[in-house]
């Protein structure tokens, strides 16, 4: 009963939700390399480099999105 409530009624989540990007990208970055890597040594470096691309990538869209709205709608 509650499950679709949610999606009627959403939870604020307050000024500083976009900080919650962060662990959310590092924690997708961290299962998806641990699979993928063939040496655990580099996942370290391998996790890192995907979650700065994810994040840029986001960034990216923002701004993309941003303009779209601002310029051509």
């Amino acid at each position: 009963m509650i499950g679709w409530r949610l999606f009627v009624n959403p939870i604020e989540l307050g000024v500083n939700h976009v900080w919650l990007v962060l662990p959310l990208c590092a924690v997708l970055a961290v299962v998806y390399k641990t699979i993928r890597v063939p040496h655990l040594r580099q996942l370290p470096l391998q996790v890192l480099t995907l979650w700065a691309y994810i994040l840029l990538g986001l960034a990216g869209l923002g701004v993309a999105f941003f303009l779209l709205l601002e310029y051509v709608a």
